[in-house]
This record gives structure tokens, sequence and C-alpha cells, in this order.
């Protein structure tokens, strides 16, 4: 083990000391008597034979059984310690002996104690909070700490202590400007031809539609990439050309310099497909023609300066100087870069938010409105914090800082645009609806009502959901939180298991309730040979109704259980308040009983005219608890079942039309018969024959009155028509009357002169005309009878 210990010590010496020695250099105060008497070696050499050194007793340590074992020991060993203390295990152990040694010279209770009370005060929340502020100052000193340390390859290269090698300075410069002029003449030649292209293409998308719009920004945006790629090709054959073609093959700078032309090109090729600097009709967003070319060659500049920069700058300064100067100039783009970014955002802060603004109130959702008013007000603090985080991974991890960069950015941008496509999907099928195709429309002309009643409201709530979902991604691809392996724990696995299942159990639930709807729907829907009774639409209406409060509630309590809520409480309590509103309210369960045997012995349905509770008229409206009716002066009146002792329907199978018509005394009565038959001869060849049913019904004489013979007549009808083709009926009978001159009684008065010792007389003869009996079935609300007559006479 001893034999181990030091060659890992030995090791990690040699390793971090070479580190540290090739980044620091040689210090500037070392004089002679520090170097030694031999020159110092060059700092790359040094670096390569420690690593070498390091790696060298690494491998020789691995190839012995015994070393590799009791490699592993040791490792398993400070991995159980870790974990049982929870510190490093060399903290651990000296934390330890500290504390073993005052308890193994017999320290008091009062000690221990003591220190008990310090571990727990080190628990603290003020503690905690003091520890944290403690390590983002030592970060942010440590952060300018190291941003001066790139710098200092500066002062050495003045100094002299660093000298630039210019050989390998021209030789470089004359491979890069020989690729890139290659790549950046052939992608000038090819962005010619792409305006030619752009605005033939421009013309169609101007009077296309969206669909068009899209596919051609889309194929143009494809051949603005291939002209890069082929730019970028071409500086391949250059470089190719200038070493022999395939002899010497292409030079490490060559190839740095092409993928810089190749990721800055792509990079811009994405700037022009948000902007569109020259294609308006293709313009994703509305700006306006200069504010579009202005931040597309701002920003181009940025990714250009950061591309070449990184990408091909650096490298050179490593090769052509040396790696202190290499970090130097990485500083130095990064510093710039962010400035330039941080001076675009203050310069034009108040003109974007200004055009977000206006934006906003074109916009047709409430929703959408108002997050583009938030982020008009805030977009400076997003971008300034976007450049924050951009330069502190730059400069806090240089060598991943491309590869992270580019992630970061890239997912953000397709989280963001993904999001923002589907809250726009959203917002679009709330503000305008589901619109169902017109066949299904016709066939259930409610179904896209019931669907808009439900969908728009679920997607308000997706589209909240759909928002935290992006911006917790964000938080997740910028390394905030750890949302991912949140959700891959079993917490996170638990809660989004237990609210998934509540969301589809409401979701099957709409589907189940929509589906049942339909149906009911199809049902009342009249077709040939299919006539939908007014009890058929009543009983379908109670069942949707009571169907419709058995879904909610269902619903909910299976919902809350997926959720974990226990339900058994809810049901128990749902009992004992049912039990106490039967006892407080009895007459509305007395409603609701009555109501129910009503329908299920098809007693009333809607559009009946019946008599309840003393109250005739048409029902408009039929419940579980109560019945509405309109009467004859228009009159709405709802009536309980509970006050409901006697239904009195006059719309059941047939209805009668009962005539009692009075004729005078002197009238003879078989003619009188005969009259009211050809009455109603000629109301069976009128449209009302349809609704009379077999023939009329002659009853004969039913009463002798003071001054009028009553004969009674009747007619079968269908249900609900005995009043009007009564009322025909008598207007045809006074028309057969006065053809066949029988006399229908009226009050009349006739004076006689006076005779010799007579005195005067006067006779009078009131009215006997067509009536109807005081106890006549069929009269409609209202309805009286045509009277009667009496005659008299005074002498």
């Amino acid at each position: 083990m001893t034999v181990l210990m030091r060659c890992l010590a030995v090791s990690l010496v040699c390793f971090f000391g070479s580190i540290a020695h090739a980044q620091e250099g040689v210090p500037s105060n070392a004089g002679p008597e520090a170097a030694g008497e031999q020159a110092p070696a060059p700092e790359s050499e040094t670096a390569s034979a420690a690593v070498g050194a390091a790696a060298d007793a690494l491998a020789r340590l691995l190839e012995d059984p015994k070393g590799r074992a009791a490699l592993i020991d040791l490792i398993r060993q400070q991995d159980q310690a870790t974990q049982a203390t929870g510190q490093p295990a060399g903290a651990a152990g000296s934390t330890n002996d500290a504390v073993a040694q005052p308890t193994a010279e017999g320290a008091d209770p009062a000690a221990q104690s003591s220190r008990n009370s310090d571990a727990t005060a080190r628990d603290n929340f003020a503690v905690r909070l003091g520890e944290y502020t403690k390590l983002i100052a030592d970060d942010a000193i440590g952060l300018v700490l190291r941003v001066a340390h790139s710098f200092r390859g500066v002062s050495l290269l003045v100094n002299g202590e660093i000298q630039v090698r210019w050989d390998r300075a021209r030789i470089a410069a004359l491979e890069v400007v020989i690729v890139l002029s290659a790549a950046m003449v052939l992608f000038g030649i090819g962005q010619k031809l792409l305006t030619f292209l752009f605005d033939r293409q421009a013309v169609r998308a101007r009077y296309g539609s969206w669909a068009q719009r899209a596919f051609i920004l889309l194929s143009t945006t494809v051949a603005d990439a291939a002209i890069v790629v082929v730019g970028w090709g071409a500086g391949y054959a250059a470089a190719l050309i200038e070493f022999g073609l395939l002899d010497g093959g292409v030079s490490l700078l060559e190839s740095l310099a092409l993928n810089a032309f190749l990721i800055t090109g792509l990079t811009k090729v994405g700037l022009r497909l948000f902007f569109a600097p020259k294609r308006r009709e293709l313009r994703l967003f509305p700006f306006s023609d200069e504010t579009a070319s202005y931040w597309c060659r701002q920003l181009g500049f940025v990714v250009a300066l950061m591309g070449y920069g990184i990408m091909l700058g650096v490298p050179v300064a490593n090769l052509a100087v040396s790696f202190v100067i290499g970090n130097a100039v990485r500083a130095l783009v990064v510093i710039i870069s962010a400035l330039i970014l941080f001076t675009l955002i203050h310069r034009n802060r108040r003109k974007v938010s200004s055009g977000l603004s206006a934006y906003a109130d074109q916009m047709p959702g409430a929703f959408g409105k108002k997050a583009m008013k938030i982020l008009a007000r805030v977009w400076h603090i997003w971008a300034n914090l976007y450049v924050l985080l951009v330069f502190g991974l730059w400069l806090t991890s240089p060598f991943k800082a491309v590869a992270i960069a580019m992630r970061a950015t890239v997912l953000s941008v397709l989280t963001i645009m993904a999001g923002t496509a589907v809250t726009l999907i959203m917002t679009r099928a709330i503000t305008g609806g589901i619109r169902l195709p017109e066949d299904l429309r016709k066939s259930l002309p409610a179904l896209q009502g019931r669907i808009n009643a439900f969908v728009p409201r679920l997607l308000k709530l997706l589209r909240i959901f759909v928002f935290l979902v992006t911006l917790l991604l964000l938080l997740e691809i910028w390394g905030f939180i750890d949302i991912i392996g949140w959700l891959r724990s079993e917490q996170g696995i638990s809660i989004v298991g237990r609210f998934s299942s509540a969301f589809f159990v409401v979701v099957i639930a709409f589907v189940i309730w929509l589906g049942m709807m339909s149906w009911i729907d199809l049902r009342l829907r009249e077709q040939a040979g299919y006539v939908v009774t007014a009890r058929v639409r009543t009983l379908f209406q109670l069942f949707r109704n009571a169907f419709t409060v058995l879904v909610i509630v269902m619903a909910a309590l299976l919902g809350l259980s997926e959720v974990g809520v226990d339900i058994g409480p809810l049901i128990a309590g749902a009992g004992v308040v049912g039990l106490a509103i039967s006892f407080g309210a009895q007459t509305l369960v007395k409603d609701i009983i009555t109501g129910a045997f009503i329908q299920i012995e098809n007693a009333i349905n809607e559009g009946d005219v019946v008599t309840v509770g003393g109250v005739t008229g048409v029902v408009e409206r039929l419940t579980v608890r109560s019945v509405r009716l309109r009467d004859l002066d228009g009159t709405s009146h709802i009536v309980p079942f509970s006050s409901v002792d006697t239904v009195s329907n006059f719309m059941r199978d047939f209805s009668y039309h009962v005539a009692v018509i009075g004729v005078a005394y002197d009238t003879d009565v078989r003619r009188a018969k005969a009259a009211l038959e050809e009455a109603f001869q000629r109301l069976k060849k009128t449209d009302y024959g349809n609704k009379i049913i077999g023939d009329l019904e002659m009853h004969g004489v039913t009463n002798f009155g003071d001054s009028a013979i009553d004969i009674r007549a009747r007619i079968k009808t269908t249900p609900g028509d005995q009043w009007s083709v009564g009322r025909a009926y008598n207007e045809y009978v006074k028309d057969v009357f006065d053809e066949w001159g029988i006399e229908i009684p009226f009050p009349q008065v006739t004076y006689h002169a006076a005779g010799a010792g007579a005195p005067p007389t006067a006779t009078k003869k009131p009215l006997a005309g067509v009536h109807n009996d005081e106890d006549a079935e069929g009269e409609g609300p209202g309805e009286g009878a045509a009277g009667y007559s009496t005659s008299s006479s005074d002498e």
C-alpha cells in the first residue's frame, strides 16, 4: 500500500505540476539562479515530458496485478468513506482524527456537547446562506482572476519573454488566405445566383397561400445552406490543389479555417431565415426592411468575429506564438463580442419594445397579446442574461464553450420555436374554434358547439402547461435545474403518472359524454320514415341531463383518486349531505319523484296542451322537478310537480270537436242535420281534411231550450287540431245555413198597434245561435262557447 500511495502521489504531482507549468510559463521575476545552469526547455516540450512521465508511471502501476487490485480497493474505500461522512475521504479522515484526539485524551461531555452544538449551528439557515454567499463571491473573484490570467501572455509578449515565430505565421496566413479566398469567391457567386432565384420566388410568395410561402422559405433556405457547403467544398479543393491533390492532404490550419467558414456560414443562414432581409414576402415576423437588414448585419458580424476568432484566431496564435497568447486572443474575442452585444441591446431597447408592443396589438388572442406585451417590457433583461451566460461559459470552460454554447443555444431556439408553434396553434383553435366537416355538422348540428364549449377551456390550460414546460426546459438546457433527473426519479415518475392519469380520466370522460350526446342527437333527428315524438324528445332530454351529472361526478371522483386524494371521506360526506338535504328539502324530493313517475307514465310531453295545478297552457319546458306552461294570453307559468294532483292532457292519440248548434223551433230538424253534414263535407275538401279522422258523428237533438233546439255533432281530429278544425267548421255551418234559409235565432222585438179596447203587445225573440254545450270537450285554452238562444214574450 505504501508503494502504491507513493506511485499515485508522484503521478499526480507530476501531472498537475506539468499543467500548471504549461499554463503559467516561466515567472517574470525568475533569474538565472532559478533557471539553473542549463537554458530552460521550451514550454511545450517541458509539459509534454511531464505528462509523459506521469502517464508512464500510471501505466506501470496498472500493469502490475497487485498494484491494480490495490488501486481498486483504495478507490472503493474512498467512495464508501465519502458516502458515510458526506465529504471527501481526506477531509473526513482529518476531521475524525481531530475529533478522536481530544476524546482519547479524556475530553469531558461538555466539550462533546459544545461540538454537537457547533455542528447544529452549521446547519442553520443563516449559516448556509452565508456559506452560499461566500461561494458566489469566491466564484466571482475567481472569474476575475481567470480573466486577468488570460491576458498574462500579452505582458510576456511585450517583455520579450515570448517571441513570435514569423515563419510559422507567414505559412499559416498563406494557407488560410488561399482556402478562405476560394471558399468566399464561390460563395459570393452562389449568392448572386440565389438573388435571381429569390426575386422570382418573391412574386409567387406574394400571391400564394401560407403553405406555398412556407415551402418557398424552406427551399430558399436549403439553397442558401447548399451554397455555403459548396463554398466549403471549394476551399477544400483549393487546399488539395495547393498540396498536390491527394498527395499531401489538408493541413490542420486549413481544416480549422474551412470549419470556421462552414459553421459561421450556416449560422448566418439561420439569421437570414429568421430576419429575411431581402425576402419581405417570406419574413416570419413583421420586421421592416431596415430593421431586418440592421439586425442581420450586426449579429452576422458578431457571429463572424466569434467563429473566426475562436476557431481560427486562437489556433493561429497558439501555433505562431504560444498557448498563453491563444488564451489572450480567446478572452479578447469573447469580451469584444459581449461588449458589442451589450451595446446593441442598450441602443435598441426602446425601439424593439415599441415594435413588440405594436405587434401585440395586432394579435387576435388575449393570451398571446399579454405574453407579447410582457416580452416587450423585459426582452432586454433576457437578452443581457443570455449574453452574460455565454460570456461566463467562454471564460470558465474555454475548451468546451463552443460545443456547450452552440448546443444550449440551438436547443433553446428549438424549444422556444416549438413552444411558440404549439401555443399559436392552440390560440388559433381557441379563438376560431374547432371546425367540423360540413356533412358531419348537418348530421350532428350540436356536436361542434359541444366541442367548442369544452376544448377551448382545455386548450387554455394546456397552453399554460406548454409555457411552463418550455420555461423548465430552458432552465434545464442552461443547467439551472435538473428537471430531467427529477422526472426520472421515483418522486417525479409518481407525480407525473398521477396527474397524467387524472388528465386522461377527464379526457376519456369527455369523449364518453360527447359520444352519448351525439347518439342522443341522432335519435332525436327526424329522418324519412322516422318521426320523433314529444315523449321521446322529453325522455331523452331528461336522460341527457342525468347522464351529464353522472359523468361530471364520476370524472371528478376518479380524477381526484388518481391524483392521490382519498375519495372515501368525500363519498361518505356526500351521503351525509344528501341525507340532510332529503330531510330539509322534502318538497324538492317530492317534486323529483312525482316528475319521474309522470314521465314514466308519459302523462306530459313538450308541446302538449295540458291542465295542471289549475293552469291550462302549452308545455314549453319539462324538467324532472317542474313544468313550464304558456297560456293563451302569453303568460308563462312554472308549476312544480308537488302541487299537481291531476293532469289533463288535450293531445293524447286523438281529439274531438263537439259542435252544439241551436236552430229555431220552426226549423225542420232533418233539414238542419243535412245542413250540418253538408258543412262537414265542404270542410273535408279543404286542407283541414288531413286533420279529420273518419266521418261526422251526428248525435242529434240534445236539448230543447227556451227558444232554440240544440243539435250536437262531433268531429274526430288529430291531436291538437280540434280547435282549428272547430273554428273552420263553424264558418261553413254559417254559410250553409244562410244558403238554405235556416234561421239562427237572434234577439228581436215585434210591436203591435193597439186595437179597439185591446192593449198594445210586443214580442221579443232572443237569439238562438250556433254554440257549444258548457260541458263540451276539447275547448282550447280560453275558448268559450258560441252562445245559446232564448226567447220570451212581453205583452
